[in-house]
């Protein structure tokens, strides 16, 4: 006489492998909405434009009254020890991260890590590309390349670092950018 246990068992094995490879199969499925919604959240915001705005206002109040240049060319021209010209192109990078008094409060108040000055399409067409993009970090190489190369006037691209939890050392890098003519 036959015993019919060994069926059982081999009926759960195969029910087990089934859900985990549709489990795996939804869990890639997740990961991906996942990253793709952290990746759209990245580039301008409407919470990010105002703060770009508002930073864009705090560097134009540094201009004097009567001096036809802009803000931000003034800014970077009175503070050479923060900004610096990156490239044979007329684009400039302020870091921030130096702490530089004058900016304290804009830094902790907005989060404001660079501010970058820059014409998209002069870095993407020019024939050192590739050399001049090697200066940024990758988050801003992204988000130049989305700009795209249509953009022919400068900006002032601001990139913010939104710290989630001290602890464990938890942050976002998030661009915004605003055109800046005179």
């Amino acid at each position: 006489m036959r015993k019919k246990n060994g069926f059982v068992f081999m009926e759960t094995v195969v029910v087990v492998g089934v859900l985990s490879i549709t489990l795996l199969m939804l869990f890639g499925s997740y990961s991906f909405l996942l990253r793709k919604s952290r990746e759209r959240n990245t580039y301008d915001t409407t919470e990010m434009i105002y703060k770009t705005y508002y930073v864009k206002e705090i560097i134009d109040s540094y201009k004097p009254t009567g001096n036809n240049s802009i803000g931000i060319e003034y800014f970077i021209d009175s503070h050479p020890s923060f900004c610096s010209q990156m490239g044979s192109f007329n684009s400039y990078v302020c870091d921030l991260s130096s702490n530089p008094a004058d900016l304290l409060q804009v830094k902790m108040a907005f989060e404001v890590e660079k501010i970058y000055y820059l014409n998209p399409r002069e870095i993407l067409t020019s024939s050192q590309s590739d050399a001049w993009l090697s200066m940024f970090d990758a988050t801003t190489i992204d988000y130049i390349h989305n700009l795209g190369e249509s953009i022919d006037y400068n900006v002032m691209v601001v990139k913010y670092k939104k710290t989630y939890n001290k602890t464990d050392g938890s942050y976002e890098v998030i661009h915004s950018s605003m055109e800046v003519t005179s």
